[in-house]
């Protein structure tokens, strides 16, 4: 979600700062601050997001040193 929304900034400023063209009909500028905004809020809630989830490894070593044991433990808040 975080790639997409720094996508939606990039393109959208672009349209706002950079394209010179004018469209009947459409305000590009306006278009462009909409993707930025619409971005913004995806980025930040593709943070959270990713914060939301975690993955805890332990790794245990036998007592002989041959067997080595991993336990996954992925939690969703």
């Amino acid at each position: 979600m975080t790639a997409l929304g720094i996508t939606l900034i990039a393109l959208g400023a672009v349209l706002r700062y950079a394209v010179t063209a004018e469209a009947s009909g459409i305000d590009l500028d306006l278009v462009g601050l909409i993707m930025m905004a619409t971005g913004g809020v995806g980025f930040v809630f593709g943070l959270f997001e990713g914060r939301m989830r975690s993955t805890r490894t332990e790794t245990h070593v036998s007592d002989d040193g041959d067997h080595v044991v991993e336990k996954r433990d992925t939690t969703q808040l």
